[in-house]
């Protein structure tokens, strides 16, 4: 098993690290564009240098722990260009039920479940203790933040974010680029790019 290169040095990127240690994954260290970030070390993973200096890296596989979907595409369209291999990491206490298909990069926290017959693209994070039914597409670059509920027949697409504790209800479209407040109850499809809050949720602005 290839060693591993974490694409980010913040919250996010230090809990990917945790996870991929639980996944018996040897880390060989951070790349961020942060100035202030180079040469320190988090939790014994130290921080490499800028993200463009990946290419001395392509022996290993890859993955982004960064929480912002937009970044995330940014970072694989424009810079990542020649990577082969990116890790999916899923927490040994994940359960994934049958006929659940992962991309690359994907990223499942501990306590999450995914019951069966999922679909789910490149990039997406799945946080802690989520739970996802029956039937849900999850399309690239998704972030799912902490204990969020998806219904069975849900299809998310493309750069969504969805905040802790949200709750959707089963057969809705939640479509590119929106975003669902924390603690939002969805019980209506989203449009582009539209953000939600509240219970039931309702449109707050245009991302």
């Amino acid at each position: 098993m290839n060693k591993l290169i974490i694409i980010g040095a913040g919250g996010m990127g230090r809990e990917v690290a945790w996870l991929a240690r639980r996944c018996n994954r040897k880390i060989v260290g951070f790349l961020d564009d942060t100035i202030e970030k180079q040469n320190l070390v988090f939790n014994e993973v130290p921080v490499l240098g800028l993200v463009e200096s990946y290419e001395k890296y392509l022996d290993c596989d890859f993955i982004l722990g960064i929480g912002n979907p937009r970044a995330r595409e940014k970072i694989i369209n424009n810079v990542l260009k020649k990577v082969k291999n990116f890790a999916t990491l899923v927490d040994p206490t994940a359960l994934i039920g049958e006929n659940v298909n992962l991309g690359e990069g994907v990223i499942i926290g501990a306590g999450s479940i995914l019951t069966l017959d999922i679909k789910v693209g490149n990039h997406v994070i799945i946080n802690i203790n989520t739970t996802i039914s029956h039937d849900v597409i999850i399309k690239d670059y998704v972030t799912i933040a902490p204990n969020v509920a998806l219904s069975g027949n849900i299809e998310v697409g493309k750069l969504v974010e969805i905040g802790t504790n949200a709750a959707v209800r089963e057969k809705l479209h939640i479509n590119n680029g929106a975003m669902i407040g924390m603690g939002a109850v969805v019980t209506k499809d989203i449009s582009n790019n539209k953000i939600v809050i509240g219970n039931p949720a309702k449109n707050f602005k245009e991302y």
